[in-house]
């Protein structure tokens, strides 16, 4: 079998070497020509600014070969010369011929040199290019001896019989068969089933959370729609009650809906993200000035430590920080201040923060904050005017940036949410948004 693949790997080793080769002689034979049309055009523009007094490129420039039977003797004899246009018209000729051919004998010697080379990477690269090869070979025999033994039919049977006494709903459930052979795949099954599960308990949890929070709004407006159908109909009062509840009862119920489907895009990889060069201290201005223009309860501060840009989606971004920005005015009294910062981190990098002088949060809740549904105490409930799910979103957009959150919280003090951007070019953030 080895005699059989080594001429094989051999001959595609010889002909990628000769690919590769014929491609070094053309960049060899492309670089000498241009650094030669290079260095002719220099020492003819030196040429002429020596002697003319405002050098210009309309002139009539020609370069004659000296007469003599040999390519040396004809470049020795060279000379150059160029013709002023216009009413002044002068003519110039040069000696060229010093110069060519010590460059002439330079390029020579460059050239030699450089044939050298190549050969001697002729001669070594098919058994470099095998060494690369071999990995892939040893795969290749490696299949192929695999493939000729002959495997105990009874390890298939005992495999095939464990997998289907697993119960999969049991979430401890693992394969388990004894053979030592079959060690590695007994390992990629379990782990495979425990990425599964994980993934099962996240959305049971998810679809029970968001049941729970739609069981309200509707209970809400089930309960003022019987009351409309049993007295609302003659009574002005329970009639304007009822709509006022039912409103904000749909109203929870439309922004729950739609961060619910922001949420499975992002999950599904379906969410458009479209980043490009932006201001951050223009963005930060507008949501400032929207903030104010929103909430008369809190004062609004905004800092521009350094002025920063970001590779990132505008609206996506603003996204992150309007939740920011809304959750410290939920958690904050009336007449708390909230601070919008733009500045560097410690590695140059931009970063956003949104400080209020709120409830602030509990240490143990910290980690947890950003999780779907996720509320700390009674006094974050859905009385707010939340649903959970707001900063759950703000780290999806986060995330698909490339950076990270830093949350500083004292109870009974306030809050601070730093968002840290990384300084990223076009390519490398395409290059994550395709990765994720």
């Amino acid at each position: 079998m080895k005699q059989t693949e080594k001429p094989r790997s051999t001959s595609i080793a010889r002909r990628l070497n000769r690919h590769f080769r014929l491609q070094q002689l053309g960049g060899i034979f492309a670089s000498d020509l241009a650094l030669a049309v290079f260095a002719v055009c220099l020492w003819c523009y030196l040429a002429e600014a020596e002697r003319v007094a405002k050098w210009t490129l309309w002139m009539d420039r020609s370069i004659s070969l000296g007469e003599g039977g040999t390519l040396w003797q004809m470049l020795q004899g060279a000379t150059y010369s160029f013709t002023l246009r216009g009413a002044q018209a002068q003519a110039f000729t040069v000696d060229a011929g010093r110069f060519l051919s010590i460059f002439a004998a330079v390029m020579a010697v460059v050239f030699v040199c450089q044939i050298i080379g190549w050969l001697c990477k002729c001669a070594s690269g098919t058994a470099e290019i095998r060494r690369y090869l071999k990995p892939i070979d040893d795969i290749a025999q490696a299949a192929e001896r695999a493939s000729a033994q002959q495997f105990d039919e009874s390890k298939f049977r005992d495999l095939e019989d464990a997998i289907y006494h697993i119960n999969a709903a049991t979430p401890d459930a693992k394969l388990s068969i004894g053979d030592t052979e079959l060690a590695g795949l007994e390992a990629a099954v379990n782990n495979l089933m425990k990425r599964m599960h994980e993934s099962y308990r996240q959305q049971v949890r998810f679809v029970d959370d968001a049941s729970h929070e739609l069981r309200t709004p509707i209970a809400v407006i089930q309960g003022y729609t019987n009351m409309l159908d049993r007295w609302g109909k003659d009574d002005e009062t329970v009639l304007n009650e009822s709509i006022a509840a039912i409103k904000t009862e749909s109203d929870h119920m439309k922004t729950l809906v739609e961060q619910l489907l922001f949420l499975a895009r992002g999950d599904m990889g379906r969410q458009q993200f479209k980043p490009e060069q932006i201001a951050l201290a223009d963005m930060l201005q507008e949501i400032h000035e929207e903030s104010e223009m929103i909430d008369h309860k809190h004062p609004y501060a905004l800092r521009v430590d350094r002025l920063c840009a970001a590779f990132a989606d505008p609206a996506m971004l603003k996204q992150a920080v309007r939740i920011l920005v809304d959750n410290a005015a939920k958690y904050t009294p009336e007449g708390g201040g909230i601070t919008l910062r733009l500045r560097t981190d410690e590695r140059g990098y931009p970063c956003i923060d949104v400080q209020d002088a709120g409830i602030g949060v509990a240490q143990k809740d910290v980690s947890h904050m950003f999780e779907r549904f996720y509320r700390s105490d009674a006094a974050r409930s859905s009385q707010t005017g939340g649903s959970g799910l707001g900063l759950s979103i703000a780290k999806w957009i986060v995330d698909q940036h490339g950076g990270y959150f830093e949350v500083v919280s004292a109870e009974g003090v306030g809050t601070r949410v730093s968002i840290h951007l990384p300084q990223k070019t076009e390519t490398q953030t395409s290059a994550s948004v395709r990765s994720a």
